[in-house]
C-alpha cells in the first residue's frame, strides 16, 4: 500500500506539476468550477505533449512547462522549512536546480503508468481563497484495485490557478518531501542530501 501511495503521489505530480504558491497571495474569489477546469485542461495538455515522440523540442517544452507552472523556489522553501533559512544563496540555487531536474525525471518515468489510470472528479471544497478539488484515480487495467483519493489544494494568483499541495489518501506531497529531506539533513548533513539528489538523476 505504501508503494502504491508513493507511485500515485508521483502520478498526481506527473498529471499537473505541483506549484508551491502561498495562498495569501491570491486576490480573486475562489471558484471551484474554474479550478476543476484548469486541472482538466492541464491534464489533457500534458498527455498530448507526452504522446509525441521524444525529442529535444518536446523536452524543452516540458522544461518550459515546469518553469511556468512550478514555483520551485517556494516549494523548496516549504519542503526545507527551517533549513532553507540557513542555506547560502548558492546552496539554495543548487538545491532548486536539482529539484527541478528530479521533478522532470519523475514526471517522465511515471507518465506512461499514469495513463492507465482513470481520474474522476468527486466535488470541491472552498475555504477562503483555497479550493480543494477532490478526485478519484482508478486503475483501468486492474478494476479490482480500490480507487485512490487525490486532493488538489489550489489558489488563484492573478489570472492563473496554482496547485500548492497534493494529498493522496491523506498523504501530503509537500510534507512527504519535507520528511525525506529533513531526515537526511539531520542524520547525514546538507552535503549528503545534495549527493543523494545528484545520484537519483
Amino acid at each position: 500500500m505504501m508503494q502504491r501511495r508513493r507511485f500515485l503521489l508521483l502520478a498526481a505530480l506527473s498529471t499537473l506539476l505541483l506549484a508551491g504558491v502561498v495562498p495569501a497571495a491570491a486576490d480573486a474569489q475562489a471558484n471551484p468550477a474554474e479550478a476543476q477546469a484548469f486541472l482538466t485542461e492541464r491534464h489533457e495538455a500534458l498527455r498530448t505533449l507526452f504522446a509525441q515522440r521524444a525529442s529535444a523540442t518536446r523536452n524543452q517544452r516540458l522544461s518550459t512547462l515546469v518553469s511556468e507552472l512550478l514555483d520551485l523556489e517556494e516549494l523548496s522553501r516549504q519542503a526545507l522549512r527551517d533549513h532553507w533559512d540557513t542555506r547560502t544563496p548558492a546552496q539554495r540555487e543548487e538545491f532548486v536546480s536539482l529539484l527541478r531536474q528530479l521533478v522532470q525525471e519523475q514526471y517522465e518515468r511515471s507518465l506512461e503508468r499514469t495513463m492507465s489510470y482513470t481520474v474522476t472528479y468527486d466535488g470541491a471544497d472552498v475555504r477562503g481563497q483555497v479550493v480543494t478539488v477532490r478526485t478519484l484515480a482508478s486503475s483501468a487495467s486492474n478494476r479490482r484495485a480500490p480507487a485512490v483519493s487525490i486532493d488538489y489544494q489550489m489558489v488563484k494568483v492573478g489570472n492563473t490557478w496554482r496547485v500548492f499541495d497534493i494529498s493522496t489518501d491523506g498523504v501530503s506531497l509537500v510534507r512527504n518531501y519535507r520528511t525525506q529531506f529533513n531526515r537526511i539533513i539531520e542524520r547525514e548533513g546538507w552535503d549528503a542530501l545534495i549527493a543523494r539528489m545528484r545520484e537519483r538523476l
